[in-house]
């Protein structure tokens, strides 16, 4: 009876459908009825697959890859156990997965597949190919332990490389991108501040994008900890007040905005969604870019700014639990000091 099982789900059939050899080769298709009789459903497996779902009345992706994405994204395995910034990623990256493996039956998908979608189908963008087949990992690992899926393609596959990013802006890059930011505006004179608020203190943007009013304390400013882990305890940073905070937060206030709870907003009050945020923050790098001597960088290359100085000062920069992860991944000085024996 186990081997039959088996057998069913390597073959990608229903619930309730069986398949048993023929002599010539191949199988017959049979259906278990709620009156546990056999319905011969012949030897041609998709059709059998259409007279199920037409016995059963059920969705017509069962099976399939997007059946699989759609029951893990309505699990408990995301929706409870996941952060919400690590939901958004795989909620884009589901976009890009579903364009191509949608329609397939979970138990075709088979490593050479994920392969072609690493180096062909992706090859524009081969590190974003690389979080789009993690998120599709963790769904077919979902659809192991539910009984979706028997085995996990993407474990097999190796991933695209990655290069380490090297870019680390100057005080002076940043300053120029505030100039332009604060030329073009009050909703973008927001986000040059809030660019020179990651440099000064190197927290990530989900960190302090939704920072309320309250969290700007006598004793310095309380930030959250975006990577923290579900079931870690709630951990709480405070910023000490500087002259360049004090200043920067002076020229946040002068900015003419609706009355808000939040600290970051727009002019009608409301905080940047990462939508909206994103899209301001590429028209002020376009911007900036226009002007000679520029070179573009992210606005996570300003937590490498905030690293690199605190490192080459001989600080903890307190951006990580594990400090050897802040060096490894944000420390970019190209000359690093050796001392003598």
């Amino acid at each position: 009876m186990i081997a039959r099982r088996s057998t069913n789900l390597k073959l990608g059939l229903l619930p309730r459908m069986d398949a048993r050899k023929r002599k010539g080769g191949g199988y017959t298709y049979r259906y278990l009825d709620y009156n546990r009789k056999y319905i011969n459903l012949g030897h041609d497996r998709e059709e059998a697959i259409r007279q199920v779902l037409q016995f059963e009345r059920r969705a017509p992706d069962t099976g399939t890859v997007g059946e699989l994405v759609r029951e893990f994204m309505a699990s408990g395995q995301f929706t409870n156990d996941l952060g919400a910034r690590t939901q958004s990623d795989y909620l884009e990256a589901s976009k890009h997965i579903l364009k191509i493996f949608a329609q397939m039956q979970v138990t075709d998908v088979q490593p050479q597949h994920i392969a072609r979608y690493l180096r062909i189908e992706r090859a524009s963008a081969p590190v974003r190919a690389n979080r789009e087949i993690a998120f599709l990992g963790s769904a077919f690992q979902f659809g192991i332990e539910c009984g979706l899926a028997a085995a996990n393609p993407c474990r097999q596959v190796r991933r695209n490389k990655e290069k380490p990013r090297s870019r680390c802006p100057s005080w002076a890059d940043i300053d120029g991108v505030y100039n332009v930011a604060k030329a073009k505006g009050d909703s973008s004179h927001v986000l040059g501040l809030m660019a020179k608020f990651a440099a000064l203190t190197g927290r990530r943007r989900a960190e302090f994008r939704q920072m309320r009013q309250d969290d700007l304390t006598a004793d310095g400013i309380r930030v959250g900890f975006a990577k923290a882990k579900k079931g870690e305890a709630d951990r709480r940073g405070l910023i000490e007040w500087t002259p360049a905070l004090h200043d920067l937060f002076n020229k946040l206030a002068s900015i003419d905005r609706q009355p808000s709870v939040f600290v970051w907003t727009t002019r009608q009050g409301q905080p940047y969604t990462e939508q909206g945020f994103k899209a301001m923050w590429n028209r002020i790098m376009e911007d900036w870019l226009k002007l000679p001597g520029t070179e573009r960088f992210t606005f996570h290359d300003l937590r490498a700014y905030y690293v690199t100085v605190m490192v080459g000062r001989g600080e903890n920069p307190e951006t990580h639990s594990n400090p050897a992860t802040a060096r490894r991944v944000y420390d970019r000085r190209r000359v690093v000091k050796i001392k003598s024996a």
